[in-house]
């Protein structure tokens, strides 16, 4: 089946023991025009030397001296890109055959359509699928949201729940949307697709088309370096949230969460995002400092500080008291996280101690479990052998005699 070329970005940083079957996954395409664009990020694994095996001429394999993580490779590999599609695949997925050939078929079928994801299954570091083990992982990836307006609404309350080696876009879309933010290691994907859901709809094909990979390292990772990363990246994120976003989208999205729901000038709308800020992420222990630092930039306007105190009933006192509260990592917090950290890492010590004592007992069982083995063996030979029958008859005088 031939068509328009499909760029597929694939970046890899030590993964020798997954590569070959993502790369694998595209060569079995059943859809063939497309172009596999690799970028090594400093690899230090053998991940170089299994990449060189292949020859095929729709490969262009890029080596990276050194690491400079996967936002910067990936946006290097973007920039190599010659065709009309452009899709996403991490180095431990694997692709089924015919996706990109359904993906393309959506295209052709659904003009309209500038992006299109697919469901997935998960599988394991043996590439075993384990959708009933991490269910909740499962339904996450896999749900869906009504339209822009449910997504808009979901990224904003709750994250993000797409994968990226599910997707495949127009690079009409790349262009308008723009490359990956270098500022996100571990929240780019989500930055991304709040880019673009400001610009078009999401379309889906809800069959499994890609076997996403979790291993149990990922799984059981604790990494308070990473949650302070994660949290503080997805706040940076909602801070930029109603940037570029149409007001007709913004209030399809919103209004049944304003204070004042028949806001409608801009200055009204600024005050309503202000206190959207305030509770972007669902529960109790919200922080309101985005929207905190939103309203200190209107409290600079004395017409913005009649509108809050007429219309919204928020006074100066109101801002004063909510600032108050403990926004920022203060000393205070710095100990007792390290505190918490030292409690970790004393657990995850104690842990590995007690794997290497289970391990070590394990193997002086099987050591025991061979000394038997090799005991009745050495029993067998005897009371099988010549020696042991022909002496058979004296043995039984002699326990005559002892009795």
């Amino acid at each position: 089946m031939e068509g328009s070329l499909v760029s597929i970005v694939m970046v890899n940083y030590n993964k020798e023991d997954f590569i070959r079957e993502s790369i694998e996954s595209v060569l079995n395409q059943t859809y063939k025009n497309w172009e596999l664009i690799i970028v090594d990020d400093g690899s230090t694994d053998a991940s170089v030397s299994i990449i060189k095996e292949y020859q095929d001429e729709r490969i262009r394999p890029f080596f990276q001296k050194e690491n400079r993580h996967i936002c910067r490779a990936t946006n290097f590999g973007l920039q190599q890109i010659r065709g009309e599609y452009v899709a996403r695949l991490d180095s431990d997925d694997v692709w089924m055959s015919d996706k990109l050939e359904r993906q393309m078929k959506y295209f052709h079928d659904h003009p309209e359509a500038e992006i299109c994801f697919t469901k997935l299954d998960i599988i394991n570091e043996k590439s075993e699928v384990v959708n009933e083990e991490m269910e909740a992982f499962y339904k996450l990836y896999n749900q869906r949201q009504m339209g822009r307006r449910g997504w808009l609404r979901f990224f904003f309350y709750e994250g993000n729940s797409l994968i990226q080696s599910t997707m495949m876009m127009k690079k009409t879309l790349l262009d308008l949307v723009g490359f990956f933010n270098l500022a996100y290691m571990q929240a780019h994907d989500f930055d991304f697709f709040v880019r673009v859901i400001k610009k078009t709809e999401f379309h889906f094909i809800e069959e499994p088309l890609i076997k996403y990979r979790r291993v149990e390292k990922q799984n059981s990772a604790v990494n308070p370096e990473n949650d302070r990363r994660f949290l503080n990246e997805h706040m940076s994120i909602r801070k930029y949230f109603f940037e570029e976003l149409p007001r007709e989208l913004f209030l399809d999205a919103f209004q049944e969460d304003f204070v004042k729901n028949d806001s409608q000038t801009e200055a009204e709308l600024r005050c309503e995002q202000a206190f959207l800020l305030c509770k972007c992420i669902k529960g109790e222990n919200f922080n309101p400092v985005l929207g905190v630092n939103t309203l200190e930039d209107m409290l600079n306007d004395e017409n913005m500080i009649d509108l809050l105190e007429r219309k919204y009933e928020y006074t100066l006192k109101d801002f004063y008291k909510e600032n108050g509260k403990q926004f920022y990592y203060t000393s205070e917090i710095e100990k007792e996280s390290i505190r918490k950290d030292s409690y970790i890492e004393g657990l995850i010590g104690e842990n590995c101690s007690r794997i290497q004592q289970i391990e070590a007992l394990n193997n002086n069982i099987r050591s025991l479990e061979a000394r038997i083995e090799e005991q009745k063996q050495n029993l067998d030979n005897i009371v099988n052998s010549t020696n042991w029958k022909v002496t058979k008859p004296l043995r039984k005088v002699s326990e005559m005699v002892k009795k």
